[in-house]
């Protein structure tokens, strides 16, 4: 645990000098030092810590040896794709980049591959929060309290898709759909549920809650309530394998992330006028934890809701900082950020300390350096 907190502690105080007002209007990868290099001492130095978090990250994921909940479950899936003496259900993205990964550096070298998957999630993550945020120490913070980081340890094609999912998002923003459907498409190719992003996305980039529209809370309320056999039916079209399987098709209630939605959207109510209302923006993250909320309480029903309803609660890392931002009278603001520092480091604690059980075996930290 104590290597979990230190590289936390440690990225979070980088990420602290990173200064993200020149995101707007310049490109990521100029500002990591590639193409027509730095245009001011501000960006080298966002180069500097930037890189800094990345090397941290990735180097701590990359050296993992037995850390995940499937962490062996993979090693010999990459056999079986590669032997094809057992059907594996990843989809043909995944499976390409493992035969190919074995074929450039050899039969079973499932470091290299775990190493490869750590690079493209890192970067694609920390290239998505950057981009983003508006406030970007806040939201590496929330990034690394809430877990995302760790948790890709398992789950190793979710939380590519996932990490995708985060830098696709700028496009949408951007009104630049074309590249949006391409990205979450081309992560479709590592794990299809991420198709759902699209409708999702869009949907809470373009509903602004009105007297014209505020009847579709109570609307799609009822269809999750009262429509299990339906919203199942649908689901299993796109995953039939999930029916009746004794792990994935159980049906659980997260109390924890509903409380985790249900607070988080009373803190954006509290300020909606002023940190809310005509942000684009902050619209759509609102209205992303709304959907994960109504998901979470009444859609408990679906095989792997959680896993749905992370590409939704993804936005807290984005929308908490929107509201702090807004928050008029420094005493008013300090109360507010204090307090979120101290309820996600406190989440975050609770959280490594259940890390240690055999489900999620993210400790003890393991590598095959040692």
């Amino acid at each position: 645990m104590i290597l979990y907190l230190l590289i936390t502690l440690v990225t979070v105080w980088l990420a602290y000098f990173v200064n993200n007002a020149i995101a707007e209007k310049t490109d990521f990868d100029r500002i990591c030092g590639r193409g027509s290099g730095w245009k001011t001492r501000r960006e080298m130095l966002n180069g500097v810590f930037l890189t800094g978090i990345f090397l941290i990250l990735f180097t701590v994921s990359a050296l993992r040896v037995g850390i995940g909940s499937d962490y062996w479950v993979y090693r010999y899936d990459f056999l079986h794709i590669i032997d094809g003496d057992t059907k594996v259900s990843y989809e043909v993205g995944f499976k390409l980049l493992v035969r190919a990964l074995q074929g450039l550096f050899g039969y079973d070298n499932y470091k290299i591959i775990f190493a490869f998957m750590a690079f493209l999630t890192c970067l694609l993550f920390l290239k998505g929060l950057f981009a983003v945020s508006d406030w970007f120490v806040m939201t590496f913070f929330l990034f690394m309290a809430n877990g995302f980081y760790f948790m890709s340890f398992s789950n190793v094609r979710y939380y590519f898709v996932l990490a995708i999912t985060a830098y696709a998002m700028k496009y949408l923003f951007q009104k630049d759909y074309v590249r949006f459907v391409a990205w979450i498409v081309f992560a479709a190719f590592f794990h299809k549920s991420v198709l759902l992003v699209i409708p999702a996305y869009l949907i809470a980039y373009y509903l602004k809650w009105n007297k014209k529209t505020i009847w579709l809370i109570p609307a799609v309320s009822l269809v999750l309530g009262f429509g299990k056999f339906i919203v199942r039916r649908l689901v299993f079209i796109f995953y039939p394998f999930y029916e009746g399987d004794p792990i994935l098709d159980v049906e659980t209630i997260s109390y924890v992330n509903i409380a985790k939605c249900f607070a988080i959207l009373l803190f954006a109510l509290l300020f909606y006028r002023k940190a809310i209302w005509g942000n684009p923006k902050a619209e759509t993250f609102f209205n992303l934890n709304l959907f994960a909320l109504l998901l979470y309480s009444l859609g408990y029903y679906i095989p792997e809701t959680s896993r749905i309803c992370y590409y939704m609660i993804f936005s807290h890392v984005y929308l908490i900082p929107i509201v702090l931002k807004s928050i008029e009278g420094k005493k008013k603001r300090l109360f507010f950020v204090t307090s979120v520092i101290l309820a996600y480091s406190g989440y975050l604690l609770i959280f490594l300390e259940k890390s240690k059980d055999g489900t999620v075996l993210l400790l003890p930290y393991l590598n095959w350096l040692l």
